[in-house]
């Protein structure tokens, strides 16, 4: 008697879902269509405003070498979680995460693997590097191959 009853259910069960199942128990709008006019829609032109500009007061230079060291970092206390990569990677210091050398070398005094750096470490941050010191730790940083303990070469 019971597996008649379980087999009863199951099938109504099932009949439910089927029955639900095809008529869809989702049910989505018709798309609304828009009128289709013949005539072309004419739209008015307007003239252009001509705007007058002043120019910008000139400053001297001693003021504008202030104003773009001043918002220049030149230090990093690192964060739990940093590497030199994503320290390089910020847009404050570098904007390229490949950079990542020129961290490492300017302080070597404290960083003796540059895959193992601790919170709470001042970093200096060079800044006045040549384009060719750019482009060699670039390289160094592309070519060192896969990652694997530091070997202090």
């Amino acid at each position: 008697m019971k597996s008649r009853l379980g087999s009863a259910i199951t099938y109504s069960a099932l009949v439910i879902f089927l029955a639900v199942y095809s008529t869809g128990c989702q049910q989505s709008t018709p798309p609304v269509e828009e009128p289709v006019t013949s005539e072309p829609v004419v739209v008015p032109k307007e003239e252009p405003v001509v705007k007058k500009v002043e120019p910008a007061p000139v400053q001297a230079a001693e003021e504008v070498v202030e104003t773009e060291s001043s918002s220049v970092t030149t230090t990093h206390t690192v964060q739990n979680g940093e590497c030199l990569w994503t320290i390089s990677e910020s847009a404050d210091i570098y904007d390229d995460p490949f950079q990542w050398p020129l961290i490492y070398k300017a302080n070597r005094g404290q960083i003796k693997d540059p895959d193992l750096i601790y919170a709470d470490q001042e970093l200096d941050i060079p800044r006045d590097s040549s384009q060719s010191e750019i482009d060699d730790a670039v390289h160094e940083a592309k070519t060192r191959g896969p990652w694997s303990l530091w070997d202090g070469k």
